[in-house]
């Protein structure tokens, strides 16, 4: 520190522990940023070397890991990842990769109530929203008319068969609490009746951040895309689309 004389003074005691522990928290926080950006790095690293080119082979993933059940991929974004379920352990995936080790990225999963098999009628897919933009990070680029309008459509593949997916509502929403009679779309992977879907999709397009003016039927099979968003606590942010193809 100068004065007005121009002559440096000293730091009080006071003054330097500020000083160091600051600079302490700095150096602390910087490491954790980097090795934040750095798992994430690795973690699409370990991503594209589960693909054969630009593609990929469900069925040889499915010898390698038997809990995949499908893949998911939106144009023009990062999401394009390998989805995976495990019905006694529903978030086993959740600091996972693809190989079972730990990952801060986690893999996105599929609730334990949903089944490609029987099939239930919402498929319910989750995964982070990571600071460095991967993961489902970008599902949020649909809060965007113009990014719908331009990705009106997504692929998510299955073991059962391939698949591309409508979308035909996004909306924001949170986690309620348990005795709360709020719309808890969380909770919806496990629809099986025609009616069931129909009221799930009126309520989800009630909340929609535009129309859409995409229809669904019973008969209709739709997945819900969900991620955590940062509008309030306990935020969240979903996408759901129909089965078109």
């Amino acid at each position: 520190m100068v004065g007005k004389t121009g002559k440096r003074k000293k730091m009080s005691v006071p003054q330097k522990v500020i000083f160091f522990v600051s600079l302490l928290v700095l150096c602390v926080s910087s490491g954790v940023l980097i090795h934040y950006y750095a798992q994430g790095e690795k973690a699409q690293k370990d991503f594209a070397s589960l693909k054969v080119g630009s593609g990929y082979d469900l069925s040889e993933l499915h010898k390698q890991n038997s809990d995949i059940v499908g893949w998911i991929r939106i144009k023009d974004t990062k999401v394009d990842y390998p989805v995976m379920q495990t019905k006694s352990s529903p978030e086993y995936y959740l600091r996972r990769n693809f190989k079972k080790e730990y990952s801060m990225a986690g893999t996105p999963f599929m609730d334990a109530a949903s089944d490609i098999s029987l099939p239930t009628k919402n498929w319910l897919i989750y995964g982070h929203n990571m600071k460095n933009g991967t993961m489902f990070h970008d599902i949020l680029e649909y809060e965007d008319s113009g990014f719908y309008k331009k990705h009106r459509t997504f692929i998510f593949d299955t073991i059962k068969g391939k698949g591309i997916w409508e979308v035909v509502a996004v909306f924001r929403s949170k986690v309620y609490d348990r005795d709360s009679k709020k719309f808890k779309y969380y909770e919806q992977g496990g629809i099986t009746t025609a009616e069931e879907l129909k009221n799930y999709i009126s309520r989800c397009k009630a909340l929609s951040e535009y129309d859409t003016g995409v229809s669904v039927s019973g008969d209709d099979q739709v997945i819900t895309l969900s991620t955590c968003a940062y509008h309030t606590e306990e935020g969240r942010f979903a996408v759901v689309a129909k089965r078109v193809k």
